[in-house]
């Protein structure tokens, strides 16, 4: 066989696995070149090829056939190359996302934390315990495990009580912060020692009239003091696995 084996999606475009890469450079060029004029002939619009790191010495082949890189991870590459003049290439993902706990006890006071990288700079930053998502990480598990990572308490999901956006994230990327109020199941904090400066129970009327909080904070705690909030609703057949989704909204 003297091309490269690929699979066409619905959208007009073929993708080229890594399984189906050959094993010397000189085949790939030879396959690459036949793959194209026969893509072409198919009114194949965009081409996609996944290159694992242990395959990199294809890549400057295929910068000098056109390809252009689109996205990568830790372990590969993947490149496209449009064939047809407007053929639309997606944007690779542009956010993510970070979640943080509202956790109020029985006391009405606010579990609270002060981070270490941010001590100098903002000493007064008494925030919700949170950070980012891991891949594939759901939204409820997340903010659970991050208030656990980060102060030792254990809680259960209560509701999703709202989200910023905004564009200033990691290396260039847009960014999602969802607040999610927790109930509480213990009350003593131990601070995770690598992250966090120091942690309390604030109680809630004193961090809402205190100046130095973050305003942001401040009107998303009134909020989830006024409303339920949004709960995290199960949809039966709505996708294969309940591991594959999240649907937030109003019982």
């Amino acid at each position: 066989m003297n091309y490269l084996n690929s699979t066409n999606n619905q959208y007009g475009g073929t993708y080229v696995s890594p399984k189906n890469l050959p094993d010397s450079s000189a085949a790939f060029v030879s396959q690459l070149k036949e793959s194209l004029t026969i893509w072409q002939t198919q009114k194949i619009k965009v081409v996609w090829i996944k290159i694992p790191n242990a395959r990199a010495k294809l890549l400057p082949l295929l910068y000098q056939a056109g390809f252009i890189n689109h996205h990568c991870d830790l372990n590969f590459m993947m490149l496209t190359l449009r064939l047809e003049e407007g053929a639309v290439i997606p944007p690779f993902a542009k956010h993510t996302i970070g979640v943080g706990g509202l956790v109020i006890n029985d006391n009405n006071e606010l579990l609270t934390v002060r981070e270490k990288d941010h001590i100098k700079t903002h000493p007064h930053n008494w925030k919700f315990p949170g950070g980012m998502l891991d891949p594939y990480e759901h939204i409820e598990h997340g903010v659970i495990r991050e208030v656990l990572e980060e102060t030792s308490i254990q809680t259960e999901f209560h509701s999703f009580i709202g989200f910023r956006h905004h564009h200033q994230g990691q290396f260039s990327t847009s960014n999602i912060y969802a607040v999610c109020r927790l109930k509480p199941l213990t009350l003593d904090i131990t601070i995770q020692e690598s992250e966090i400066f120091d942690a309390k129970w604030f109680p809630i009327e004193d961090y809402l009239a205190d100046e130095k909080i973050g305003k942001y904070n401040q009107q998303i705690l009134q909020s989830a003091l006024k409303h339920s909030g949004l709960k995290n609703i199960n949809l039966p057949g709505y996708m294969p696995s309940d591991q594959d989704y999240e649907v937030f909204m109003t019982p």
